[in-house]
């Protein structure tokens, strides 16, 4: 597993699944033991996320990663960075910049992922 490899599947499946409401997509990258901790502490599993996905509780409209690092460890990726976030609960749009830490690891050969957790930082 490569950091490129990890990259583009935080990018182009992870990101654009969840803006384009792919949920077979995130179905298949979330790793069945997938752990999402929110910034309020709160933790879903695989099911959980998606069971809130699909009922439209969050829809994302943009989403951006800079800052990134990947560090591999074998067939484990941790992805940090800061992400800026454009989205929609309920009808309401909010509007977030976190740090993240997304860690990967490496499923009859491509990249799943099996946590998520982000930190609020303040806005600019």
């Amino acid at each position: 597993m490569t950091a490129e490899e990890v990259l583009r599947a935080h990018r182009n499946i992870f990101y654009r699944s969840l803006i384009n409401h792919d949920y077979d997509a995130l179905a298949d990258l979330y790793a069945n033991e997938y752990m999402l901790v929110r910034q309020d502490g709160s933790v879903l599993n695989k099911e959980a996320v998606l069971h809130d996905l699909k009922l439209g509780g969050l829809t994302f409209k943009s989403i951006e990663l800079s800052g990134e690092d990947v560090r591999i460890y074998g067939e484990t990726a941790i992805v940090t960075g800061e992400s800026r976030t454009l989205a929609c609960r309920n009808g309401e749009e909010l509007s977030s910049r976190f740090r993240l830490v997304a860690i990967y690891t490496r499923y009859a050969e491509k990249p799943k992922l099996v946590h998520f957790q982000s930190t609020p930082l303040p806005s600019e």
